[in-house]
């Protein structure tokens, strides 16, 4: 099925890549724009057209968007931010009238009113609607192309007698352009003294590059052996050494966010993927740590993102710190993902037909709660998803249980079904105690609490509601009847741009983070350990799942595109598989593996195995 925002590739000679940029409700007609074309033109084109040339073969769906702008917003710099927030401002009226803006003689008009209401020419506002419309229809698609511009990451080229870089200071010996042969010297020079000399000592290589390349030499007639002079003219500086060694990359990082405007939209749209509803619950369970399952690490959080047309669980997280934002923002990064790879990191293999959300929305609802200080700019920038505060269920505070009631049911059915499993693994106390479970009621672990949540779920999808429908039902039905509002982006590039972001440290011992280190081809390719045990420290910026410490994403500010995954190195192993919360209740210096659950041989013992089995 042809989604809003896929791309279309048309291959031969004549090669042509298309954006769908709107479908009808009826789903008969799609206004589709050519994504390598010059001009700025929508055309208007018939669905089973587009979908007869994907059947035969003469069309093909691109997995991933080449032309999207995704990125960290801590990454972006202020200017970059300014310039967004003014095209921004100039096209958002223009692109929210569809499909009036897709029609040549109607654009022309509502142009004409652009222009004379920002006080703007006609080629700026077709510059930007290009822009938004090749580039994934996202704000952050009318950032500026400041990363094509000059040479970053390039070589200048020699000019006799032109001196590049800063001038020296008086009195000191002129300087030498680096050359690819001189490079060539640095590189031999280098890799010499590592294969002689152990540590590798920048200084004393460089010295010794000094002794063996950049002395003058001759031969002695009489005895036909070379000679050194004094050092040549000219020499090579020790920064020039390093820099040409190492090929050291700037960090940039700076920071705002301008105010986001929300427009009335209707509490039930008509289709799916027009709106999710993001929500928090807090069962009264208590956790134990993989590491010392004699320790309790607190009560779990469950974030799930549900679709407000069939009541479809989209998504969902299960974290140890309190209720907040980003965590909540974790279960919508879930709902573009694969449901089937996620279900099988914690032993449950599902067919996809049984969970087939792997989509974003184009709104989504939060509880004032939930949603206080949100930063949603990463949602509106990166992928066009826009936040709103509505009324919803209230998160349970933390005394109390997370009861099953006709309120509860009515407000977030998958929170019913939920609150009736874990019912069935609180066990019966004659007398309750104060503030619910006990640490010796504590017998699941964040990974067996983590399948049966994804086991209630599984079960309320597909569970008959009170209309009579199941919520996986009324998602199809929507799908084939009305069409659909989702947008589907690649997975791990939703992921990373959610996840909250830290600072780590580069150390010779690898990226050190909260007292964990971890390791990535980049960082061992370019050598920063060596660099940092030589040179000493310095931060950069990691995003971090909290629920699992095995992966962070280090964040790269001159290639927003990629991530680069670092992972625990041999010193950290035995906190492998360990949440942050985990971690936490370790104690200092000691390393314990994680290892399988002894649960009691008890009745209710038994009875949670066979449920986490």
């Amino acid at each position: 099925m042809i989604s809003r925002n896929d791309l279309l590739e048309y291959a031969g000679p004549n090669r042509k890549v298309i954006r769908v940029l709107w479908i009808d409700a009826a789903c008969t007609v799609a206004y589709v724009f050519d994504v390598l074309a010059r001009g700025t033109d929508a055309e208007l084109a018939r669905l089973p057209m587009l979908e007869a040339d994907l059947a035969s073969g003469r069309a093909r769906v691109l997995a991933e968007d080449p032309y999207v702008v995704a990125m960290n917003q801590e990454l972006l710099p202020q200017k970059h931010l300014q310039l967004r927030a003014r095209a921004w401002n100039i096209v958002r009226e223009l692109v929210a009238l569809e499909p009036a803006i897709y029609e040549p003689r109607r654009r022309g008009q509502l142009v004409l009113e652009c222009m004379r209401r920002h006080g703007v020419s006609h080629p700026t506002v077709y510059r930007y609607l290009r822009r938004y419309w090749q580039r994934g229809q996202t704000p952050n698609a009318l950032l500026p192309d400041y990363s094509n511009s000059g040479g970053r990451g390039k070589i200048r080229a020699v000019s006799e007698g032109v001196q590049r870089g800063r001038p020296r200071k008086a009195g000191t010996p002129p300087g030498v352009n680096v050359d690819e042969a001189m490079r060539r010297v640095f590189r031999v020079a280098a890799t010499r003294h590592a294969a002689t000399s152990l540590p590798f000592q920048r200084r004393t290589a460089y010295s010794q590059m000094l002794r063996d390349f950049f002395t003058e030499r001759r031969v002695d007639p009489a005895t036909q052996r070379v000679q050194r002079m004094e050092p040549v003219d000219g020499l090579p500086t020790f920064g020039q050494f390093n820099y040409w060694l190492d090929q050291d990359r700037t960090l940039a990082a700076p920071r705002p966010a301008p105010p986001l405007d929300a427009a009335t939209m209707v509490a039930r749209p008509g289709r799916p993927g027009t709106a999710f509803r993001l929500e928090a619950a807090q069962p009264d369970v208590r956790l134990v740590s993989r590491a010392d399952r004699a320790q309790v690490i607190g009560r779990p959080v469950v974030y799930v993102a549900t679709d407000v047309f069939s009541g479809m669980a989209a998504g969902v997280y299960v974290g140890m710190e309190a209720p907040c934002w980003p965590h909540a923002l974790l279960a919508l990064a879930n709902a573009a993902a694969d449901k089937r790879r996620y279900c099988l990191r914690f032993g449950r293999d599902i067919a996809p037909e049984l969970w087939p959300v792997q989509h974003l929305p184009n709104l989504l609802f939060a509880d004032a709660a939930l949603a206080a200080g949100a930063d949603d700019e990463a949602l509106l920038n990166n992928f066009n998803v826009r936040s709103l505060v509505t009324p919803a269920p209230q998160i349970p505070a933390a005394g109390e249980a997370l009861a099953c009631d006709a309120s509860v049911a009515h407000a977030a059915p998958w929170r019913a079904q939920l609150a009736r499993r874990f019912d069935l693994l609180q066990q019966p106390a004659p007398t309750p105690t104060p503030g619910g479970c006990g640490r010796l009621d504590a017998v699941l672990d964040l990974e067996q609490f983590t399948r049966l949540v994804i086991d209630s779920l599984l079960h309320y999808n597909h569970e008959r509601q009170a209309d009579g429908c199941t919520p996986k039902q009324l998602w199809d039905w929507g799908l084939a009847q009305r069409g659909s509002a989702l947008k589907q982006q690649a997975e791990d590039l939703v992921r990373c741009c959610l996840l909250p972001v830290d600072e780590a440290t580069v150390t010779a011992d690898g990226i050190c983070l909260n007292g964990l280190y971890y390791s990535c081809a980049r960082a061992e390719q370019e050598q920063w350990f060596e660099r940092a045990r030589q040179r000493g420290q310095w931060p950069v910026k990691v995003a971090v799942d909290a629920s699992s410490l095995d992966m962070v994403y280090l964040l790269d500010p001159h290639a927003p595109m990629h991530f680069h995954a670092c992972h625990l190195t041999e010193e950290s192993s035995a906190h492998r598989r360990l949440s942050a919360a985990e971690v936490c209740h370790l104690p200092v210096a000691t390393l314990v593996a994680p290892h399988q659950p002894q649960l009691p041989a008890t009745h209710f013992g038994l009875m949670v195995a066979a449920l986490a089995s």
